[in-house]
């Protein structure tokens, strides 16, 4: 079940970061951040073009 999910070339989820991420991003202080479980990386692309330093 996971590969058939995972095994696709499309995104499971999008590349669009979470909304509540996007709604509140301007609140964190600009630094190093640890993104965990973030599946596809796509909040931990977001937070990287906003200029933070990630480790996912």
């Amino acid at each position: 079940m996971w590969d058939e999910k995972y095994n696709d070339e499309e995104y499971v989820y999008g590349t669009e970061p979470n909304d509540f991420l996007k709604e509140h991003v301007e609140q964190l202080p600009k630094g190093r951040v640890l993104c965990l479980a973030d599946g596809e990386g796509r909040n931990s692309v977001f937070l990287a073009e906003q200029g933070f330093d990630v480790t996912a």
